[in-house]
């Protein structure tokens, strides 16, 4: 839908026509009523609808003729689609604003903090089990997981819990999460912004590890993840002037303007592309933590 209706896309009526007929009989089957969809495919169904009438999917075949109908009825949407452009990007820059003010937060009350980054998926093969429903209630999962981990850590302070071993989510001051929809694939993943307390804790690569492992366990091993705070990308960063991740030390500015660079990764609006196609009502793709009360 984007290659149609950008103007500076050049796309044949043959090309369109082969998509069509690869797509529009498991769109029309996979469509789900209890779902909110992305405008581009709204647009599509209902161009199809209107071009199809009452033929079935099955019946319907695009040659030049359908094909030429379809883009004409598409063509109304075309204001839509500069519009919803805008809106992504108006969304975009809302969420990078309230980031950068809760980064903020954390960046000046504490003299260092520890950032991990960890991106979390479902593995290729098993793609086609988890649905976005699925998907969410992962993430909940994991949402869970955090709040558990946190009252483990007050129950260690009053003294309640002996056990030295700590959870990976405990001395968690601040969070940040947006899930995306990948370009080729289609496939659901979520990127995460930890933000520790850097006086708890310190080793940053084994927090991202066991971050990773925890998602290996909520979605009973049909997830992945990748650690973004190996050694290898640390020493890349670091060449580059460029590490907003690991210790941060608020007296040090680069360090500073570089994890504000990294946490803002999440709602960089060049990712159009990458936005849910589908999702459940009321969901949201991109959350933090709240303030801390003291």
């Amino acid at each position: 839908m984007s290659d149609i209706l950008n103007p500076k896309i050049r796309i044949s009526i043959q090309q369109v026509s082969e998509q069509l007929n690869l797509y529009y009989q498991s769109m029309t089957l996979l469509f789900n009523d209890e779902l909110e969809y992305t405008s581009s495919i709204k647009w599509f169904m209902g161009s199809c609808y209107l071009v199809c009438d009452n033929y079935y999917p099955n019946e319907v075949f695009w040659d030049k003729a359908m094909t030429q109908k379809f883009l004409h009825a598409l063509n109304f949407y075309q204001y839509e689609f500069t519009t919803t452009l805008t809106d992504f990007a108006f969304q975009e820059q809302r969420n990078s604003q309230s980031l950068k003010k809760y980064m903020s937060y954390f960046l000046e009350k504490y003299a260092r903090v520890l950032i991990v980054r960890v991106d979390i998926k479902i593995k290729a093969e098993f793609a086609h089990l988890v649905d976005v429903e699925t998907f969410q209630d992962f993430m909940n999962q994991l949402m869970k997981a955090i709040q558990r981990d946190r009252e483990i850590e007050k129950k260690r302070k009053a003294g309640k819990i002996a056990d030295k071993y700590k959870g990976c989510f405990e001395d968690l001051r601040g969070y940040a999460w947006a899930i995306e929809q990948g370009v080729d694939n289609g496939g659901l993943h979520c990127h995460l912004l930890l933000i520790y307390n850097g006086d708890k804790r310190q080793k940053d690569w084994y927090l991202g590890d066991a971050v990773g492992k925890r998602w290996l366990e909520i979605t009973e091993g049909l997830g992945w993840s990748t650690n973004g705070n190996t050694s290898e990308r640390k020493q890349d960063y670091e060449r580059k002037g460029q590490r907003g991740i690991a210790m941060i030390h608020g007296n040090k500015p680069l360090e500073v303007k570089n994890a504000f660079y990294t946490a803002l990764y999440l709602t960089r609006p060049d990712k159009y592309e990458q936005r849910l196609k589908a999702w459940l009502p009321n969901m949201r793709s991109f959350g933090r933590g709240s303030y801390p009360k003291s």
